[in-house]
């Protein structure tokens, strides 16, 4: 089972990042000693058993998790997000959307920083 899901949930990252060497701030650092743990955990449950789930199109999956990281202020990972949603397929009007519908629930700051990485995310995917 465990192999399963995270044979899905590596599936999902290559859907979600074909070229791995273009994730913005997607090189996060954790401790060797949890490290490996870690990352079984994230792709097994983040990207196979979440991502990985037949009842949402990966598209509308991205757009539900730009607006969470928005509202949350994580933007280094909010950055990760935006690319993943390029390489789905959403537009950067889309991505800009979800973004403005936030600044009402999740405050004009949020809105802004979020709006910030959305322009460093676009740049970079431009070159």
């Amino acid at each position: 089972m465990a192999d399963e899901r995270i044979e899905r949930g590596l599936a999902t990252i290559k859907e979600l990042f074909p070229d791995p060497s273009n994730i913005p701030g997607g090189n996060f650092s954790y401790p060797a000693e949890i490290k490996d743990d870690w990352n079984a955990l994230a792709v097994s449950t983040v990207m196979g058993d979440v991502w990985g789930r037949p009842g949402l199109p990966k598209k509308n999956r991205a757009m539900i998790t730009i607006a969470a990281l928005t509202v949350l202020g994580r933007q280094e990972q909010l950055k990760v997000y935006i690319a993943a949603a390029l390489n789905l397929g959403l537009t950067r009007s889309e991505i800009c959307e979800v973004i403005f519908q936030m600044a009402v629930y999740g405050g004009f700051p949020a809105a802004i920083s979020a709006l910030e990485s959305a322009s460093a995310v676009f740049e970079q995917h431009a070159g």
